[in-house]
């Protein structure tokens, strides 16, 4: 009985072991490729280069800050440290969830600031090359820097960063 487990075992390991080696290598198209992580806000779908992804955090409670600029979700404790925490739906213009609940949070890393960055979904990591981008169309978002032929919508870093630059408290 042992036996048959272990070669019923192997014959698994095997058929993983080809489906691997099956996988499309990098071409030259891809060499110059990128990881990026893949956020989903309602049906749209948002990528962020993952070296400027600290941490992906468990559903937390964000505190409102009374008097903040609708962007500004609130706060939270990362590690007992307070961290802003800017709405993405909100700073694109899109119906907004029902406050009270937890919320997904990623944490965004960029020259020693981190903020927290409120989103529906996490979904993969995906990677992205310079051949795959498209340059934002009319009336573009200073917070898009570009999109992919699967509408995979990436944003600027920098300019979410600028948000909290710019006057979140009102």
């Amino acid at each position: 009985m042992r036996e048959t487990v272990d070669h019923g075992m192997e014959a698994v390991w095997l058929e993983r072991a080809r489906r691997l080696a099956r996988r499309p290598a990098l071409g030259t198209a891809g060499q110059d490729a990128a990881p990026v992580i893949v956020l989903g806000i309602g049906k749209e779908r948002y990528g962020i280069d993952l070296s400027d992804v600290a941490e992906v955090l468990p559903p937390v409670h964000v505190t409102p800050v009374p008097g903040a600029a609708p962007v500004f979700a609130g706060v939270i404790n990362v590690h007992g440290e307070i961290r802003p925490v800017i709405d993405l739906r909100r700073l694109l213009g899109m119906e907004t969830s029902r406050n009270g609940e937890s919320a997904r949070v990623i944490l965004l890393r960029k020259d020693g600031r981190e903020m927290g960055l409120r989103i529906d979904s996490v979904e993969q990591i995906r990677w992205v090359g310079s051949g795959d981008m498209q340059a934002p169309g009319a009336g573009p978002s200073p917070h898009i820097k570009g999109s992919t032929n699967d509408l995979l919508m990436l944003l600027r870093t920098e300019a979410l960063f600028a948000e909290l630059q710019t006057g979140v408290i009102t």
